[in-house]
């Protein structure tokens, strides 16, 4: 969604972009032509096999390093650490051309939850490498330029990203969408993103079963918005009742958003959590884990509520918290949306321009 946005938005600038991509199932959200301007190349890609959601291709992919050579770009942005990365990077320091990388997924993070904990060291290392040949690296988050400098990247920064403010809006607050996720009396809490064990859903579930136990007002109702090859086990883990929406996007996904009253994020190896954003925007405060990039955004007592990661009862005790309280519900909400407003994607993408213009003058200079 973020590198389909951003294309967009180069495109309508007058640039020419060249996307090169696994033949992974085509993303929901792409149009259904490209802008003038945009080429796109696919090579060839396999599933991981304990995390199928994702596609990656093979190493030194040719085809991608010929499409790069024969466009000839000013300056590589690379979205990806791992095959098409490697082959992308081979071919723009043979070429000569300015570099740049985004960190975006944390994958030694992720590792213990499918049994490859071990790897995690190694991970970072195989990263670092990577990164610092790159040049720059652009990460979504305060908290995690601090740690990629503790990791030895050496050049990381910040890349503050935006959240569309009309699409999540609370002026599209639906009745009817309220009516489908659930008891329309209930204080509706939300999760949205992947269905898969990093997500660390069954802490939310066993914290909402401690807040249910504890509701002496309105009851509470729980809604999961997303899909992934783990959806069968989160759904025969959670507590009876609990709301399976599926995949949405578009109004969908809007409507999802603020027909709830609190957004619950547990994860702990979020670089930024977009979620997090699209909440604040639809007028929701957060509760979320006080680890990794929902820091960026999430203010303890202004615009959500911190937790410690992994914490169930401190979960369950914020989740009792906000239902139970209307009025330090609506002023947290209030504020988050405040905060969701001054963060717009024109400007984020502005901003990227700069940094793009910068690395290319600097590798003028150098030659």
């Amino acid at each position: 969604m973020l590198l389909g946005r951003f294309v967009r938005f180069l495109a309508a600038r007058g640039h020419e972009v060249l996307v090169v991509t696994t033949d992974a199932p085509a993303e929901r959200d792409a149009p259904a032509t490209l802008p003038a301007g945009v080429q796109v190349v696919k090579v060839r890609g396999f599933r991981l096999p304990r995390y199928p959601d994702l596609t990656m291709a093979l190493p030194f992919a040719p085809r991608a390093a010929r499409a790069i050579e024969t466009f000839r770009p000013d300056i590589v942005h690379l979205v990806t650490e791992y095959g098409l990365g490697i082959a992308a990077l081979g071919a723009a320091r043979r070429m000569g051309l300015p570099v740049l990388a985004s960190f975006e997924t944390n994958i030694p993070g992720c590792l213990p939850y499918y049994g490859f904990g071990w790897a995690a060291g190694p991970s970072w290392r195989y990263l670092r490498w990577f990164h610092n040949r790159s040049g720059l690296t652009l990460c979504p988050s305060e908290p995690w330029r601090e740690l990629l400098e503790t990791k030895g990247f050496k050049y990381a920064r910040v890349w503050e990203r935006g959240v569309d403010t009309e699409q999540f809006a609370p002026a599209r607050r639906s009745e009817a969408a309220r009516r489908r996720n659930g008891p329309p009396d209930a204080i509706q809490l939300l999760y949205v993103g992947r269905l898969t064990p990093e997500k660390e859903l069954p802490l939310l579930f066993d914290a909402y079963r401690r807040a249910q136990a504890r509701a002496n007002g309105r009851p509470l109702h729980l809604v999961l918005a997303g899909d992934g090859a783990y959806a069968g086990r989160m759904r025969s883990a959670a507590p009876p009742g609990v709301t399976f929406a599926g995949y949405l996007e578009g109004e969908a996904l809007s409507e999802v958003f603020v027909a709830a009253d609190v957004f619950v994020l547990p994860s702990r190896v979020e670089t930024l959590g977009y979620v997090v954003l699209e909440a604040m925007a639809s007028g929701l405060p957060v509760i979320g884990a006080d680890k990794g990039g929902t820091l960026e955004n999430v203010r303890d007592g202004v615009n959500g509520l911190l937790c410690p990661a992994g914490d169930r009862e401190r979960f369950a005790e914020a989740i009792h918290t906000l239902a139970g309280d209307e009025p330090l519900r609506r002023r947290l909400a209030a504020n988050a949306r405040a905060w969701a407003e001054q963060r717009t994607w024109n400007r984020a993408f502005d901003t990227l321009l700069e940094t793009y213009e910068e690395r290319i003058s600097s590798a003028a200079h150098r030659m």
